[in-house]
């Protein structure tokens, strides 16, 4: 997670820092340890290579809860596994598991990340919302949706 937001500092601009260690431990606990939350980890040679995770929207931080729509919190790879399909796989798992007890998915990415932003669309996702300004993250995001079933 913090390999990942700190390669968003490129497309930040100039006062953009990521969480901080804190933030994210506080962050992953808290999320991780709800029962509710889905999360995939990837691994290559025992060692992580990427992660998915989604939980309700009631437990999401943006914009308030929906029923039956699940939140894509989390979808990370790190470089090296750029392009080998494990991004691709860690999210067809989420939204299958995801299927289970949500008609749909939304995911927030920010809007010049267009790398992220055309994997989605090839994905299945439309924008629903945006680019806005996301005061807490502090950058323009864009908001994804995507019907699972």
């Amino acid at each position: 997670m913090l390999e990942g937001f700190d390669r968003y500092r490129a497309i930040g601009g100039p006062g953009w820092r990521p969480p901080t260690v804190a933030e994210v431990h506080e962050r992953l606990v808290q999320r991780l340890g709800a029962a509710e939350v889905w999360c995939l980890v990837a691994e290559s040679s025992g060692s992580p290579v990427g992660h998915g995770a989604f939980l309700p929207t009631t437990l999401a931080s943006r914009p308030g809860p929906e029923p039956g729509l699940a939140h894509l919190w989390q979808l990370f790879v790190r470089p090296p596994f750029w392009g080998t399909g494990i991004a691709s796989r860690l999210l067809a798992e989420a939204t299958r598991a995801a299927a289970r007890d949500f008609q749909a998915m939304r995911l927030h990415t920010p809007a010049a990340q267009l790398r992220a932003r055309r994997f989605y669309e090839r994905e299945g996702f439309g924008v629903h919302d945006g680019p806005a300004d996301d005061l807490d993250f502090g950058m323009p995001l864009v908001e994804y949706r995507r019907a699972l079933i």
